[in-house]
Formats: structure tokens, C-alpha cells, sequence
């Protein structure tokens, strides 16, 4: 098995090419980082991937963490032996759930494939995400340090605005590695496509399904409270809530499906049904009644909106700059001032949780 030493953020990090057979994680976890390293050279053109010097490691620690790295020429991307195990945990117990049949219909001698399809499709993410850091030039120039990751690490020794400004730049990071990371999951949910609508709808009911359990689980074992949402200065936070990385991930799953399909109704009939599944698993088997416990349904709240806007506008603003450092294009969009889609999802979450009652 392959080994290698890095700096990162400061730190040594001994980095590992498989988890090793004692965790009880690792036939799941290797069989999912085979299929990983053989898509990476797929998601940018050859000349590019061997100009980004990329490779993708695990690391023995128990804390939930992922994260990229520029060292000595080469990038690095590493998941934690304690994200492997929670998200194995996660995929799991969302399937095994009592409850999950008053939304889902899973044939017993199907769940264990459904747990891989989420546990493959939630490392994937996150994998892309890392990628998306990497590839669009986050780690290099001055306004980066060479080194992101998924923990809270709060700073000491700078002032409250000073930290506001970093959270800012880090969440508009964020926002656009997760955007890339949506077209990549993409990709997958199209070379799966199938001629039967409903076998199209199940797929990515489970695929927009893993976005919710990724966020869910960076929200919630990396050190951020996001209790307070609704009253706090947006830029009091590193990463965006959950729910807003949820509706951001929506549009952009939009624009891609629309792009490399096409946009018809159904493409939107997709959509509709992988938002509405998140929404009934919250509200039916979760049982989360309180706006402020629904990660999802805050995001379409007016504060969530704007918060959305403020993300788009920013990465906008910063595009230019990156892309000096990028190794790809970075698409320049126009800015946005209002979101049409509000209204209607917000009328689609209503109607769907008194359908519920």
C-alpha cells in the first residue's frame, strides 16, 4: 500500500492509499476509493489533470474532516478515516431507518444496494467538492493559503470584522466547490439515464438525497451551530447552513441537467421530486415541525434568499481574479437581484407539508 508525508496547514499528516483491514469501514471505504481514482482523470481534459498533479489519500484520524492541499508542487485530496465511518454510518442508518417507508418503498434484498449507491455518491461529493477547490485555483495566489478543509478552526488573533471577512471568503469557496461538485454528480446521474421517467426520478431523489446527508453531517460533526441561523449576521459563519448549500445545489443540478440534457418538463418533474422527497423526509420521518429544525425550509425563507444572492454575487465578483489561478474556464454569470423560483417553492414546501397533515 502506498504512503506519503505532507505539511499541511502546519501540520504532518501521514497519508495512506487504503484503509487498512482492522476498520471495520474498509471493505466499503476501499471499494468506493477505487472507483473514486479511476473517475478523477475523467472530470477535466488529460493535459489538464497531469498539470494539476493530483492524487486522492485517506489519513488515520477520528475526526470528521476532508480536506485539499498544495504541497511541494502537487495537490493533495484526503477524507479522514472518521469521515469514511460516519458517512458508512449515515448511508446505513438512513436506509435501516423504521420510518423511511412512509416516504421511500426499499425491497429488502435491495438496501444494501442503495446503502453503497449513498455511500459512493456521498464520497463523491465530497471528493468533487475537494477537487472543485483545487481546479478552480483556490489553493494558489494571494487572497489563499494553501490549504482548505470541512473542520471549524477558529482563529484567535484577529478581530471580529477581520474573522467576518475570512468566513465570507471562505463560504463563497464553498459555493462554488460545491457547485462543481454538483456538475460532476451530474455526469453520473446522466450516464445512468434511462428511458423510464420513474427509474429517473428514484436516482435522483437518492442522489439529492446524499446532498442533504453530506451537509447534514458537516454541519453537525465539524463543530458549527447553525441554531441560531435566522438571527445571525450571515458572515458569522465559515461554511453556508445546510439548507442553503441544499438550494443552491438544486439550481445547480437545474443548469446542469438542463445543459447536458435538456431543459423540459422533465427535467423539472426531477427536480421537483428531489426536493420534495427532502422536504417530506424531514417533515414526515424526521418529524421536524419548527422551521428553524429544518435544515431544507430555511432555505427558502427570505433570509435564505438573500443569503443565496449575496453567494452568487460575491463568487461573481471574485471569478476574475480566479481565474488567473484556475486550471479550467471559470463561467462568468450574470448577477442576480431576485429570485423568481422563491415564490414557487415555496408554495411547492407549503403544499407538500399540509398534504402531509
Amino acid at each position: 500500500m502506498k504512503k506519503t508525508s505532507i505539511c499541511a496547514n502546519g501540520t504532518a499528516i501521514k497519508l495512506y492509499e487504503y484503509v487498512e483491514d482492522f476498520y471495520l469501514v474498509s471493505k466499503p471505504a476501499n471499494t468506493a476509493l477505487k472507483q473514486l481514482r479511476k473517475g478523477l482523470p475523467t472530470w477535466v481534459s488529460s493535459n489538464t489533470y497531469h498539470k494539476m498533479n493530483i492524487s486522492l489519500w485517506i489519513y488515520d484520524d477520528t475526526a470528521v474532516n476532508a480536506f485539499s492541499c498544495h504541497y511541494n508542487q502537487k495537490h493533495y485530496i484526503a477524507l479522514s478515516i472518521g469521515l469514511l465511518s460516519a458517512f458508512w454510518e449515515e448511508a446505513n442508518n438512513f436506509i435501516n431507518q423504521e420510518n423511511l417507508s412512509l416516504i421511500f418503498h426499499l425491497s429488502e434484498n435491495k438496501k444494501s444496494h442503495y446503502i453503497n449507491f449513498l455511500y459512493f455518491y456521498m464520497l463523491n461529493f465530497t471528493v468533487a467538492h475537494e477537487f472543485g477547490h483545487i481546479v478552480h485555483g483556490h489553493l494558489t495566489g494571494k487572497k489563499n493559503g494553501h490549504y482548505i478543509e470541512e473542520l471549524l478552526r477558529i482563529t484567535t488573533d484577529t478581530n471580529s470584522e477581520e474573522r467576518k471577512c475570512q468566513n465570507w471568503l471562505t463560504q463563497l469557496k464553498e459555493y462554488d466547490a460545491d457547485s462543481f461538485a454538483a456538475s460532476i454528480q451530474t455526469i453520473l446521474f446522466l450516464q445512468s439515464w434511462s428511458d423510464d421517467t420513474k427509474i429517473n426520478l428514484a436516482s435522483f431523489d437518492l442522489m439529492f438525497i446524499t446532498n442533504y446527508l453530506c451537509f447534514r453531517i458537516f454541519a453537525e460533526k465539524t463543530g458549527r451551530n447553525f441554531d441560531e441561523y435566522l438571527t445571525k449576521d450571515i458572515d458569522e459563519y465559515d461554511h453556508p447552513h445546510p439548507g442553503i448549500r441544499m438550494y443552491y445545489s438544486f439550481i445547480h443540478y437545474f443548469y446542469w441537467i438542463g445543459k447536458f440534457h435538456e431543459f423540459n418538463q422533465d427535467t423539472i418533474d426531477i427536480l421537483i421530486s428531489g426536493s420534495d422527497i427532502v422536504t417530506r423526509y424531514e417533515h414526515i420521518v424526521l418529524q421536524k415541525k419548527a422551521l428553524q429544525k429544518c435544515y431544507y425550509s430555511i432555505a427558502f425563507t427570505e433570509k435564505g434568499a438573500q443569503h443565496l444572492m449575496n453567494l452568487h454575487n460575491g463568487w461573481e465578483n471574485l471569478v476574475e481574479y480566479y481565474r488567473h489561478h484556475s486550471y479550467i474556464p471559470i463561467e462568468k454569470m450574470e448577477q442576480i437581484n431576485e429570485m423568481p423560483i422563491l415564490n414557487f417553492y415555496k408554495a411547492h414546501i407549503k403544499e407538500s407539508t399540509e398534504n402531509e397533515r
